[in-house]
C-alpha cells in the first residue's frame, strides 16, 4: 500500500527529494565559505579585501532560506495526502471486503485500527523514509564531505559514532516492540468499549451500566498510561547516551583542536567550521534514531493495518456473470449456510416467481435475516444452489445484480447529511419529485415545517428524528429508487399501525410486478402478501398464503396465537 502511494506522488516526492539536497548543499556550503571569510579577515587590512566572500555568504543563506520556504508546499502536501489516502484505500476495502470478515470485526476495533494505521503508514513513509532521504542523508553526505577536506580522521570517528549510536537504538528497540504492541491492543480494547457507551446511551442509562463501564475503562486506560510512560522513559534514555556521547567527541575536537593551533597546523576558522559540521552532523543523527524508532514502533501500528487491507474480499463483487435485467424469479435449491461449525440453515427449497409478494416468518434465531443476505449477495450459501432468475448467484457480478435490487435492513441506514440526500443520493430529482414520495410515507408535512426543509441536516444516523420517521425516509428512498426486487428486513418496527399499513399498501401499489420479500416478526404487516413462508432453527416447516397455514402449519398457528395473546 506504502509503495502504491509512493508511485502516485512521485513527482511530488521527486521535488521534495531535489529541494531537500539543495537546501543542505547550500547550507554546508555556507559553513564552509564562513570559515574562509574567519580566517580572511584576520589577515586582511581593508573590509573590501572579503567583501566578495560576505556577499557570497549571504547569497548562500539567503538562497538555503528562500528553499526552505518553497520546501514547506511538498512537505506539508505529501504529508496531508499520504494519510488521506490511506484512509480512502481503507474505505475502498470495506466496498469490498467480504461481509462476514466486516461483521467479525467490530465497528470500534475497526476505527482505531484505521485511524492508527493511517496515521502510522504516513510517519513510515513520509517522516522515515522521504524525511531520511530529503533531510538527513544530504546532510550526512555533504558534512562528511567538507569535514574531510579538514581533518579525514575526525571525519572517521564521526563515522564510527553512527554505528555506535545505530547499535545502541537496536538494543533499546527490543523493548520498545513488546510495549508498543501491548499498548495499541488496549488502546483497541479500549475504544471497541467505549464506542458502545457513545452510541448506547438509552440502553447503558436505563440499565444502569455507564458506571460498571467507566471503571473498566479506567482501570483499562490506566494500564495504558502505565506502559506509555515506560516506553518514553526508554525511549529517552537514547537521548542521555546520545547527548554524553557528543559531549565527549566536542572535548576530544576541543583538545585537538587547541593543540594543532597552537602547533601552527590549524587556524580558528577551521576549528569553528569543525564544530559546527559537528553540531550539523549529529543533528540529523539525533532526529533520524527519534525517526526510525518511530518507524520500527509504528510497524507494529501499519501491520495491523496491513492485515485489515489483506481481510478477505467478496469474490465475485466484481467478477462474474453481469446482470443487465433482473426479472426477480429467486428459487432455493437444498441451501445450506454455516457460521464455523455451526449450522444456521439447513437444506432450504422453496422459490419466489417474479412479481410475488414474500414474507419470511418465524422465530427470532430461526435464520431469516441469513436468507435475506444470501439473497442480498452478501452472505455466501456452504452448499446448494441459490438461483436468481435460473443463474445461481455465486456466478453473478453482484455490482450489476445491485442495480436491480433495493435493500432496506432492520437497522434502518439512515446518513449524517441532509434529508435530501438520504432520499436522493446523487441529487437525481426535483424537489417536487421528493416531496411527492414524502407524501406518501406521511413526512411531506413535517419536512415542510422544518425551518430548513429538505436541506435539514438529521444527525449521526438519524438521531434528530424519531424511530419512525426514520423508517419512512428510508422507505421514501426505496421508492425514488422502484428497483425490480425489494427486500425488507423488519422495516417496520417503529410505525404505529395505521401508519404501517398505509405505506404498505403503498409498497404493494408501487411496486406492483415487482418481486416483494419481506422479514416480519407482526403477522398483520404480511396478511396480504402472496405467499408466506415460515422458517423454524434454519428449516422451512410450511409456505402459503395466511389462511392455509393457519389451518395447516403448526409453527405458524403458533406464532399467530401467541401474537394475539400479546395484543
Amino acid at each position: 500500500m506504502l509503495k502504491k502511494c509512493l508511485i502516485h506522488f512521485k513527482w511530488w516526492v521527486m521535488l521534495y527529494i531535489f529541494l531537500g539536497f539543495t537546501i543542505q548543499f547550500l547550507s554546508s556550503l555556507g559553513i564552509v565559505v564562513f570559515q574562509q571569510l574567519l580566517d580572511r579577515a584576520m589577515n586582511v587590512g581593508s573590509l573590501e579585501e572579503i567583501s566578495h566572500l560576505i556577499l557570497l555568504y549571504g547569497l548562500l543563506l539567503g538562497g538555503a532560506a528562500i528553499f526552505c520556504y518553497l520546501d514547506e508546499y511538498p512537505s506539508v502536501y505529501l504529508s496531508n495526502s499520504i494519510t488521506e489516502r490511506l484512509k480512502i484505500a481503507a474505505l475502498s476495502k470495506i466496498a469490498k471486503m467480504d461481509y462476514q470478515a466486516y461483521q467479525d470485526m467490530g465497528m470500534g476495533q475497526m476505527i482505531k485500527v484505521i485511524e492508527n494505521g493511517a496515521s502510522a503508514g504516513n510517519s513510515i513513509l513520509f517522516s522515515f523514509f522521504l524525511r531520511t532521504i530529503h533531510e538527513l542523508i544530504p546532510t550526512i553526505i555533504f558534512s562528511l564531505f567538507f569535514i574531510s577536506f579538514y581533518d579525514i580522521r575526525i571525519m572517521l570517528v564521526i563515522a564510527a559514532g553512527y554505528a555506535v549510536i545505530f547499535f545502541i537504538t537496536n538494543v533499546l528497540l527490543k523493548y520498545l516492540y513488546k510495549m508498543k504492541s501491548t499498548i495499541l491492543k488496549e488502546q483497541e480494547k479500549m475504544s471497541r468499549y467505549s464506542i458502545r457507551g457513545f452510541m448506547e446511551l438509552v440502553v447503558f442509562r436505563t440499565n444502569k451500566r455507564y458506571a460498571k463501564e467507566i471503571d473498566k475503562l479506567s482501570r483499562t486506560a490506566h494500564h495504558i498510561v502505565i506502559q506509555s510512560a515506560r516506553l518514553k522513559m526508554i525511549h529517552e534514555s537514547f537521548f542521555a547516551i546520545f547527548e554524553l556521547f557528543i559531549t565527549l567527541i566536542k572535548v576530544v575536537v576541543v583538545f585537538y583542536g587547541i593543540k594543532s593551533i597552537v602547533a601552527g597546523d590549524a587556524s580558528v576558522g577551521v576549528m569553528v567550521a569543525l564544530f559546527l559540521f559537528i553540531d550539523k552532523i549529529y543533528t540529523p543523527i539525533a532526529i533520524f534514531n527519534i525517526l526510525f524508532v518511530d518507524y520500527k514502533l509504528n510497524q507494529v501500528a501499519y501491520q495491523r493495518f496491513e492485515n485489515f487491507m489483506d481481510a478477505p474480499e467478496d469474490r465475485n463483487l466484481d467478477s462474474g456473470q453481469a446482470v443487465h435485467e433482473v426479472k426477480g424469479n429467486i428459487e432455493f435449491r437444498e441451501v445450506s449456510f454455516q457460521y464455523g461449525s455451526v449450522k444456521i440453515l439447513n437444506k432450504l427449497s422453496f422459490s419466489i416467481k417474479q412479481g410475488m409478494s414474500v414474507a419470511f416468518v418465524g422465530s427470532s434465531g430461526g435464520g431469516k435475516s441469513t436468507m435475506i443476505k444470501l439473497i442480498a449477495g452478501l452472505l455466501k450459501k456452504s452448499e446448494g444452489h441459490l438461483l436468481l432468475d435460473g443463474h445461481d448467484i455465486d456466478d453473478t457480478e453482484l455490482n450489476s445484480y445491485y442495480d436491480h435490487v433495493s435493500y432496506l435492513s432492520q437497522e434502518t441506514p439512515i446518513f449524517d447529511t441532509s434529508i435530501r440526500e438520504n432520499v436522493d443520493f446523487d441529487h437525481t430529482v426535483s424537489d417536487e419529485a421528493i416531496y411527492a414520495i414524502l407524501d406518501k410515507v406521511h413526512l411531506k408535512q413535517k419536512i415542510l415545517n422544518l425551518p430548513e426543509q429538505l436541506n435539514t441536516l438529521v444527525g449521526e444516523k438519524g438521531v434528530k428524528l424519531s424511530g419512525g420517521e426514520r423508517q419512512r425516509l428510508a422507505f421514501a428512498r426505496i421508492l425514488l429508487q422502484k428497483r425490480n426486487v425489494l427486500i425488507l428486513d423488519e422495516p417496520v418496527s417503529a410505525l404505529d399501525n395505521i401508519t404501517e399499513k398505509s405505506i404498505l399498501q403503498t409498497i404493494f401499489n408501487e411496486f406492483k410486478g415487482k418481486t416483494i420479500i419481506i422479514i416480519a416478526h407482526r403477522l398483520d404487516f404480511v396478511k396480504e402478501v402472496d405467499k408466506i413462508i415460515v422458517v423454524d432453527q434454519g428449516s422451512v416447516v410450511g409456505e402459503g398464503k395466511f389462511d392455509y397455514l393457519i389451518d395447516h402449519c403448526d409453527a405458524f398457528k403458533a406464532l399467530w396465537n401467541k401474537e394475539v395473546a400479546r395484543e
